[in-house]
Formats: C-alpha cells, structure tokens, sequence
C-alpha cells in the first residue's frame, strides 16, 4: 500500500473500508440529490468560470459539476475500433475502460488489461487487429486493483509469461475477504511487480513515473510516460482511480481523491505533462478525439495533445465540481 506525505489527514485503514463497494460488491444504492448551498454554489461557478467555452475544459464540468450526469462506466459499452494514438501509443479494449499499448524496442506494455474474460477475445484480438503480436506483451501496469482492469491479465501471464505490477496487490489479494463480494470467483493475476511512487517503471527505453493517487482505492496509481508524436517527444498523464459515481462513495474518499490530484498535479507540471488519457474516457471527450483522429489525414494536429496548462486547468475544474459535491454532503449529510 502507498502511503505519501500530505496524505496522512485522512486514514487508509478506514480507506481500504470504505472502498469495498468498488473492490468487487454490488455499489450502493445513490442517494437522492442534495440542494445546491453557498458554497458549492460557489466552486461551480469557479469550475464554470475557468471551463469557459473550450470543450476540453466543459467536458469535466458537464460530467462532475451537472450531478445528474455523473455515472460509472459499464462492461456492456461497445468495443473500441482499435487506433494508433500516437506513433507508438495504441487504444483498445471496451470504450469506457479501454487498454492502452505502448510499443518499444523490446515489446510491448499495456496500461491495464480490460475486464475479466476479455483477455483473448477483446485484448489480444485487438492487438492482431492493430497489427501487433499479443505475443509480444511483456508488462502490463495496473492503476489500480479493481476486474475491470485486472481482469485480461491472467491471459497474458498464462499464455505469454506477461509480469503485471500493481500497488494495489493488497485490495486484489485482501487478508479478508468482504462480505458478498461479487468477484471472489475471479481468476486474479499472479503477484509480480510491486508498484510504488518513487521507483520509476523502466522498459524498452521508457521510464514510466509511478504517482500515488489513493481515493477510490488505497493503491490507486497514476502514470507519466513519453510518447512520440510525428517523431516529436510529448509526456502522457494518467490518473489511476478516476471517481466517476461520485454518490457511490463517502466523503473522506473524495477528499483523499482531491488530495491525489493535487499531489498529481505537482509532478505533472514537473514533467511537462501536455497528454491526458483516461481509464475510464467518459469525461474528456476521447470519442470525439478519436473521430477526429480518425478523420483527420496525416497533417492534422492530434486532439489529444491539449499543453501542461490546459492539463491542469482540466483538473482544477474536475477539483472545483468535487469541492462542490463535498460542500453539498456536509450542507446536507444522509
């Protein structure tokens, strides 16, 4: 488990409680909206402020800062038409938690691995479609230990020898299990690679920077890496753990997940983060980025490529409508 200085407000014990619903149980029931108070009031009017009219911005404000729009994403959304993203950064897998695929000189690595069942028929299938040898995944890396991430890797481990690191090892693998959890009957992937901020990932060439992003679970993880676009070098942001249900969780987890994407937010200024991509894209407009991207011919600038400021004002509007859920919880507690 990752534990950061800064974090320490907020204790993990009740942490790694209070994410049972999400660690494989039936989700709770939402609860019925509360009324907008002065101070929400306040931090949508700062969300909307900065949004503006730039959709990369009103994507977030849309989903988080509007409550009846916010929902968690579902294995029954459509399979992706597999797509080069970049000149070496691939998507796949199910558009509301896709895979992606880095390929270097000594193979491949995915960034999670899709959901249970899906590792042949969905992950693997893609990968033939996209023209890459599945053969060839060497590493996958987890932002976090929930199936619908996890749930392709044992394929890859079975068939293909594919180390998985994670530092989530201790919500996939719990020394108790939860009451009612739906998942217990899943097959898990084999422990391999303990994850934790301050030790980068090296492979093929690449150093992936490991961020401690706790919230929707304890080892929750955000990844930095490089990718090339038209043979120009830009930095990949992804934050493990996106909250998408917000009324699926308690309060002291979205303050911890505030926590996380400002601790984020330090090291991807840092490192000059201009890509922003997503576990779960429901709020940032990749399908209308892979439309244009699919659309666009060979010159075309790439949607995904947003700059470092626009990617932390990206998420200080999402901070800005969380601020906002919380002040309306503490207004009105249930």
């Amino acid at each position: 488990m990752l534990t950061k200085p800064g974090f320490g407000a907020l204790s993990l014990m009740l942490l790694c409680e209070a994410v049972t619903a999400f660690a494989g149980q039936a989700p709770r029931e939402a609860q019925a909206a509360r009324p907008e108070t002065p101070a929400s009031s306040a931090h949508v009017a700062a969300a909307k402020e900065m949004a503006g009219s730039d959709p990369i911005l009103t994507a977030p404000f849309n989903f988080y800062c509007i409550p009846a729009n916010t929902r968690i994403n579902s294995p029954q959304a459509p399979i992706l038409q597999p797509l080069k993203v970049f000149d070496n950064l691939y998507i796949l897998g199910n558009s509301e938690t896709p895979v992606y695929a880095l390929t270097t000189p000594e193979g491949i690595m995915l960034i999670n691995s899709g959901y249970p069942d899906t590792g042949e028929s969905v992950v693997a299938q893609g990968l033939k479609d996209l023209g890459l040898n599945p053969a060839d995944v060497k590493l996958i890396l987890l932002t976090h230990g929930h199936s619908d991430h996890f749930g392709g890797s044992p394929y890859f481990q079975d068939h293909f020898g594919t180390k998985v690191g994670t530092a989530d090892w201790d919500l996939i693998y719990p020394k108790s299990a939860p009451p009612n959890q739906a998942n217990a009957n899943i097959v898990k992937p084999k422990k391999d690679i303990a994850l934790q901020e301050g030790t980068p990932v090296k492979f093929g060439g690449v150093n992936v920077t490991v961020v401690a992003t706790p919230g929707h679970t304890p080892g929750s993880v955000a990844f930095i890496f490089p990718v090339k676009d038209k043979g120009k070098t830009h930095m990949v942001g992804t934050v493990g753990g996106a909250v998408l249900g917000v009324d699926y969780l308690t309060t002291d987890q979205l303050k911890m997940y505030l926590q996380s994407v400002a601790h984020y937010l330090q090291t991807a200024k840092k490192l000059h983060v201009d890509v922003e991509i997503q576990e779960h894209p429901l709020f940032d407009g990749t399908a209308e980025k892979l439309s244009r991207l699919r659309a666009e011919k060979s010159g075309g600038s790439n949607p995904f490529i947003i700059g470092t400021d626009k990617t932390v004002q990206f998420w200080n509007v999402l901070s800005e409508c969380f601020q906002a859920s919380i002040a309306r919880r503490e207004a009105d507690p249930k």
